[in-house]
């Protein structure tokens, strides 16, 4: 409801809105100098969506990459198609009979794509089976993937960066997003530097040792080797503690890491082994874990750009429409969203729903025509509130610092070599709320951030 408040303030106009907004003349003349010189490599949109006019285009229908600018299309067709009242839905299930505390058989984990299991929910998902009575499994702990398609992913492909974790897959059942939190403590009276990670009994070889340096750099790219993970060289002192994520497992080794990690703790054990398997018919049905409405999904691809959380919804628009996810039959079930909602979707091709791809293209017109109806929907305060406010939160809490103080903005932003996009929403202190797309594919563009960074600066004087 506060959060509600809070949109709906938005709309309110603080002073007249006057006549039609008119940019600021260097940013109007540098504006028309990238659309003449950049006709394949940049378009921009931007819309006084008070009003319902149009400022600014150039090269508006030209298909572009938009990386992460892309997860906006993927999340209002969610918002439509699925309902913000949508919750994905894990089953636990048992194959075999219970006496003395003991499973004498198998247990089931059936996901359907939840990408908001966090150690926290898994975690307290395994207590609920222990308090149930089952403190031995005498067979084997299966996890049922078979929602969504069971090709392999190879997350060096997109860039050669299998370790980070933007590059994880999508899985029917992600938990923590695959991704371990590794801290660097430095052990000064020993010399030497420990490794904590979350969850605890990730395999890692540490051969790091404690140097008197300066904090130039520090060893974050470990190597990987038969799904262990070695840090090693040197580690300044200066540098004190640092936290990095790192994504190195399949999903299947993340699963028995973060199993066996609190099973155990909880005084469980394991007779069996931890295997991928679908549920059989003769399974029975132990608890059932429900998600929390698709909001929070939204906020981690748009706020916090997850990529996997973006992946998992895109494949459950498909999920919901046959007994497994599709990525051909969710380009198709978006295409009819966009032809039903009237949107000009030529040029449109989104790969995986997450904007990490170099197949990806779509059009500023169509990403603004999604950002103006977004803000008429009833839906509005739930896509509104995913973004990112500039120097508050998300993927932009440092960044994009407006001026004056009373600037607000919601957006989002897409990078990738050679790639940069942002698109949302910039409220004028005037009471007006401005929609902005801006798409560079054009190497001279992207080389710093701070060419985007700019421009938005200079919108915001826009009187």
């Amino acid at each position: 409801m506060v959060r509600f408040i809070f949109i709906l303030s938005l709309l309110v106009p603080h002073t007249s809105l006057g006549d039609k907004l008119n940019l600021p003349e260097t940013l109007q003349s540098r504006l028309e100098h990238l659309v003449k010189n950049y006709p394949t490599g940049f378009a921009v949109r931007i819309d006084d969506i008070t009003k319902g006019e149009t400022i600014f285009t150039g090269n508006q229908h030209t298909p572009l990459n938009p990386a992460s600018v892309m997860k906006l299309v993927t999340t209002k067709a969610a918002i439509d198609l699925l309902g913000l009242g949508f919750r994905w839905k894990t089953d636990i299930l048992i194959n075999g009979t219970r006496e003395n505390r003991i499973l004498n058989g198998d247990l089931y984990f059936r996901g359907s794509g939840d990408p908001t299991i966090d150690l926290n929910r898994f975690n307290s998902l395994l207590k609920k089976i222990y308090d149930s009575g089952i403190r031995s499994i005498d067979g084997n702990v299966y996890v049922d993937r078979s929602s969504f398609p069971s090709e392999a992913h190879d997350p060096a492909q997109f860039d050669e960066e299998p370790l980070r974790p933007y590059n994880a897959g999508s899985d029917a059942l992600p938990i923590n997003a695959n991704v371990f939190d590794i801290h660097f403590i430095p052990n000064y009276e020993n010399k030497t530097i420990d490794l904590i990670s979350s969850p605890l009994n990730a395999p890692i070889s540490n051969q790091l040792k404690l140097v008197n340096r300066p904090c130039a750099s520090w060893p974050k790219n470990p190597a990987i080797e038969n799904q262990i993970i070695y840090f090693r060289g040197s580690y300044p002192a200066a540098c004190g503690i640092k936290q990095r994520q790192y994504s190195f497992l399949s999903p299947s080794s993340y699963f028995e890491n973060a199993f066996l990690s609190e099973w155990i703790s909880l005084g469980g054990t394991l007779r069996g082994q931890i295997l991928d398997g679908q549920t059989p018919e003769s399974a029975v049905p132990l608890l059932s874990s429900t998600s929390e409405p698709i909001a929070s999904a939204l906020r981690l691809t748009n706020k916090w750009s997850s990529n996997i959380a973006a992946r998992n919804i895109f494949l459950t628009l498909s999920a919901q429409q046959s007994p497994a996810a599709d990525l051909t039959q969710s380009r198709l079930i978006l295409e009819n969203w966009a032809k039903a909602r009237e949107l000009d979707a030529r040029g449109l091709f989104i790969d995986n729903g997450s904007g990490l791809s170099r197949n990806g293209r779509t059009t500023v017109s169509l990403i603004s025509e999604i950002l103006k109806m977004a803000w008429t929907d009833p839906s509005m305060p739930e896509f509104v509130s995913s973004l990112s406010i500039p120097g508050v939160d998300g993927t932009l809490g440092t960044r994009f610092r407006l001026s004056p103080a009373n600037a607000k903005a919601h957006l989002k932003t897409g990078y990738l070599e050679g790639v940069r996009s942002i698109a949302g929403y910039l409220h004028l202190p005037q009471g007006r709320t401005l929609s902005v797309v801006i798409i560079m594919n054009h190497e001279s563009l992207t080389k710093t951030s701070k060419t985007m960074e700019n421009l938005i600066q200079q919108l915001y004087g826009t009187k």
